[in-house]
């Protein structure tokens, strides 16, 4: 049986040490469970995302993660545009440290429709916004570095991947690979709410694996994005960035 390829990339600023390990760390996290199962983690939920995000921080030397911590949050008003500056406890959906800083991150997750009909980035954008809003109720105090991050799941459509029409489902991994590429071409660097360079990586593994089928789609893997918010006072300085 031939082995099926996986897609996967790491796309990181080059002093950005501790987002490239954790994007590392966590491709081969996802790559791990999708060895050991017949299934993936990215079809669930955010919750689920964010635990295997977390399990990644957690395989790296001295790094360390809770999920779901309580914190104090900026409060949110009703009135259009006005903002009050009251604090609420709340919680924040992940906290990373490691021996050079601390990270903070808000989550959303999309599942966004991808082949020839889909536009590509609806859902993805209302979830880069959502996690950006949310990333801006954090306090500065919470940690040194704040990320709102968006795992973003394509689907396509069966009748784009599949290869016959029998009872048992066959995907062709060129389909696959083809409609991927189509997309990644139009989202080249996934850019943030921020419009400032973002952070990311994705895997697809094993492509043209039927294990990754559902009703009448197929969720052939997952990008996650880091969309950094600066405090006021912080200005980073342009740098370049380096793919793996």
């Amino acid at each position: 049986m031939q082995q099926l390829k996986t897609l996967k990339h790491v796309h990181a600023h080059d002093d950005d040490e501790s987002v490239q390990k954790l994007l590392t760390a966590w491709i081969k996290a996802v790559e791990r469970y999708t060895k050991a199962f017949k299934d993936n983690p990215w079809w669930y939920n955010e919750r689920a995302s964010l635990s295997v995000l977390a399990g990644a921080a957690w395989t790296l030397k001295d790094w360390f993660a809770l999920e779901e911590f309580s914190t104090i949050k900026r409060m949110r008003t009703l009135t259009p545009g006005v903002d009050e500056g009251h604090l609420r406890n709340g919680r924040c959906d992940l906290f990373i440290r490691n021996p050079e800083e601390s990270i903070a991150i808000e989550a959303k997750q999309a599942v966004q429709r991808i082949g020839v009909r889909a536009d590509g980035e609806t859902y993805m954008n209302k979830a880069l916004k959502a996690a950006w809003d949310d990333t801006g109720d954090l306090g500065h105090w919470e940690a040194n570095r704040r990320f709102a991050v968006t795992f973003v799941v394509p689907t396509i459509p069966l009748s784009e991947v599949r290869i016959g029409a029998g009872k048992r489902v066959q995907i062709c991994p060129d389909k696959v690979k083809a409609s991927l590429n189509r997309w990644l071409t139009d989202e080249p660097y996934f850019p943030g709410w921020s419009l400032k360079p973002t952070q990311f990586a994705y895997i697809f593994p094993k492509l043209g694996s039927p294990d990754y089928v559902d009703g009448h789609r197929y969720f052939p893997g997952i990008v996650v994005i880091f969309d950094e918010r600066l405090r006021a006072n912080q200005i980073r300085r342009p740098t370049e960035a380096s793919d793996v």
